[in-house]
């Protein structure tokens, strides 16, 4: 399948995908133009065809994924306004129609099932395929399980309760309780996984796969199972972590080599439909919107004596001090300001997976009686020095799950994880502006969806 396999994918839809621009038109005049009889019959789309839509699905997700990104970093304390010393106002606050909030939950809820009907399209031709068994065809076919489960594990860890749509329709379908649309999201990763390839880091393998199943189980507390699909990542060979502030900061680069990617998108459109990381944290004219929080700034980094960590070598790759202006998130490169030399800032992968979550996914999965060991393997290669295995072991349930939390964060710093940590293990002490609101650890649903659904069928979440 050569155009899979082509880094410089096509990013715009074949001819007879066109009907994919038709659906995802909110609300469109030219909605009720389209008729059954528009339709291409399914006999006359070949493989080749649907190789081609599965491009532009590729560049809809990473457009989805990117428009998300800094919402979890953003709830979860940390950042601070463009100056670097401004708090952010309220960030956990959220509100149904966006009055004073930080996070827009009309626009979360849209991308959302925007993404899913071109996934849902696509999908839709695959399962009515008559031949299902060639290369091409199982690489749609788990990519799009694949994006459907990924899609509806940010729905659920977000909003809890949202309508399990399984094909594009024009009808209104009722939101679905929390627990039945985890199971839908578990129901696509198997499928995804029955038909994976070995393929990875640009495109969706069976390590993709297995790396999404593991955070999936670790939100639902299958602390076991998440560590055992963590460990089928870990037994690959191609993955490795990096020991020097140089190499970490070279993850984040364009068409990078690293051997820490599991999965992302390249992120290499040459339209101005790029994904400018640098433009939100990082900008060359200072107009950037977020700054490190100052408590992170100062400290997240910080050697302790707590835990015997020593020269993080993440420190110097994340932030720098700028003269000018203000303190920087420099983890995405704005051509000036990173570790890693980058003449391409504009292009940063969309990085969804990186081994160093799955030790911490296998380390905190497995308790640290058996976790110990993937954690210390870890800890070696992030610091000049560390707690040793069995100084590890003998910490404190409590200290332990603190040691892991605070690895998380000082790993996947705006890299969209932080929020999702403290809901999962519920940990509310964690964040300083939560203030007994638990009830905003889930978001609204969006008041103009409740508008056009009807109350009964679409139910606000308590609290709002």
């Amino acid at each position: 399948m050569e155009i899979m396999k082509m880094k410089n994918r096509i990013h715009i839809f074949f001819a007879t995908s066109l009907v994919l621009l038709f659906v995802t038109a909110s609300c469109s005049s030219e909605l009720d133009d389209v008729k059954p009889r528009h339709a291409i019959p399914q006999e006359h789309v070949s493989e080749n065809d649907m190789v081609k839509i599965l491009n532009g699905v590729y560049a809809k997700m990473e457009s989805y994924t990117f428009s998300l990104w800094f919402n979890d970093d953003i709830q979860g304390e940390n950042f601070a306004t463009s100056t670097g010393i401004t708090p952010m106002p309220d960030p956990c606050n959220m509100s149904p129609d966006n009055i004073n909030s930080n996070i827009n939950v009309l626009s979360y809820w849209r991308n959302s099932f925007s993404a899913l009907y071109q996934v849902n399209y696509l999908l839709g031709m695959y399962e009515r395929s008559a031949n299902k068994e060639t290369v091409a065809m199982k690489n749609i076919g788990s990519a799009c399980y694949y994006f459907r489960a990924f899609i509806y594990y940010r729905l659920a860890t977000h909003f809890g309760n949202v309508p399990v749509i399984r094909e594009c329709t024009d009808e209104i379908i009722p939101i679905s309780p929390e627990s039945e649309v985890w199971e839908f999201v578990e129901e696509n990763l198997a499928k995804a996984l029955a038909t994976a390839s070995e393929e990875s880091r640009w495109f969706v393998g069976k390590d993709t796969v297995n790396a999404l199943a593991a955070r999936t189980a670790l939100f639902l507390g299958k602390g076991v199972e998440a560590a055992q699909y963590a460990e089928e990542v870990l037994a690959n060979s191609a993955y490795a972590l990096v020991n020097s502030a140089m190499d970490f900061s070279s993850i984040f680069l364009p068409d990078s080599s690293s051997k820490e990617i599991i999965f992302g998108f390249v992120n290499n459109t040459r339209t101005s439909s790029y994904c400018n990381f640098a433009g939100v944290v990082n900008d060359v004219d200072g107009n950037w919107d977020y700054s490190p929080a100052p408590e992170c700034y100062s400290s997240l980094f910080a050697d302790d004596t707590k835990f015997q960590r020593t020269g993080d070598i993440r420190h110097f790759a994340t932030f720098q001090s700028n003269p000018v202006n203000s303190n920087r998130v420099i983890k995405f490169s704005n051509g000036k300001q990173q570790l890693a030399k980058n003449d391409d800032y504009l292009h940063t992968p969309v990085i969804v997976s990186r081994i160093a979550e799955m030790y911490l996914i296998s380390a905190e999965g497995k308790g640290k009686t058996d976790g110990a060991k993937r954690l210390h393997e870890f800890l070696e290669k992030r610091y000049a020095s560390c707690l040793t295995e069995n100084e590890i072991k003998s910490l404190p349930d409590r200290e332990y799950q603190n040691l892991i939390l605070d690895e998380r964060r000082r790993e996947f710093y705006a890299e969209g994880m932080r929020w999702q940590d403290v809901k999962r293990t519920q940990r509310y002490d964690l964040l300083k502006t939560l203030r007994d609101r638990t009830y905003l650890m889930y978001y609204p649903i969006p008041q103009a969806e409740i508008d056009i659904a009807g109350k009964e069928a679409y139910p606000q979440n308590p609290g709002y």
